[in-house]
């Protein structure tokens, strides 16, 4: 009676090539990176051609062992952009990584919270003017919008406030490419929003968003980096 051989279990031995750090240095503004580092009292990596333009009022805020990482992966010509007007706030609550290309935009006295391991890929926006809240191991991916205001009135004398609606983001959800999640929503953890959807209401957690307006198509999805 033959033997069954069984397979060895995969491993990787894979180390990044020297030329990989090289590359990453080469990306990354020493002495930006080091001034902002000591502006906001935590690790912050800065890449080149990145714009930063934060209002001595607004507040950065890193939680201990946290990193901020602007503007270095991936190879757009332009770098990313960081805005916050005056007595805006931004907290990070551990390793947050905004893409070449990508926007964030924090308003008067506005105040956006990312958790750990969240990203933004390129082209990717978000547009806090009062308050957005993004989970931890989050993935808003090319060209996806996230937006707590309509930014402009559609009606003579609307009420600013009913323009701008707290949005938050539980933990693990992905936001597909050029898809917009817009003021109000909130969605729970593991949501997955398609490609090109438009997300104009709340969903529960494990929901798959698809469709514009988006409508929920399934339950209990899940997904990984």
């Amino acid at each position: 009676m033959n033997a069954v051989r069984t397979a060895p279990p995969l491993t990787s031995h894979y180390r990044a090539p020297r030329s990989f750090y090289v590359e990453f240095a080469t990306r990354t503004s020493v002495l930006r990176s080091a001034w902002y580092s000591v502006r906001f009292h935590g690790l912050v990596l800065v890449g080149r051609r990145t714009r930063i333009h934060v209002h001595r009022s607004a507040s950065v805020r890193l939680a201990p062992g946290a990193m901020l990482v602007l503007g270095i992966a991936h190879d757009s010509p332009t770098g990313a952009v960081l805005r916050m007007r005056p007595r805006s706030t931004l907290e990070i609550s551990g390793r947050v990584q905004v893409m070449r290309a990508a926007t964030v935009s924090v308003g008067y006295d506005a105040c956006l919270r990312i958790g750990a391991g969240t990203f933004l890929n390129d082209g990717a926006t978000i547009v806090c003017e009062q308050a957005v809240s993004i989970g931890r191991d989050c993935a808003i991916s090319w060209g996806a919008r996230v937006l707590d205001t309509d930014v402009h009135e559609l009606v003579r004398g609307d009420d600013a406030a009913t323009r701008r609606a707290r949005v938050t983001l539980g933990d693990h959800c992905w936001v597909g490419a050029g898809a917009t999640v817009l003021k109000g929503v909130e969605l729970g953890p593991g949501c997955v929003v398609g490609a090109g959807a438009v997300v104009t209401r709340s969903a529960g957690p494990g929901r798959l968003l698809v469709g514009s307006p988006a409508t929920s198509r399934r339950a209990e999805v899940s997904w990984r980096h």
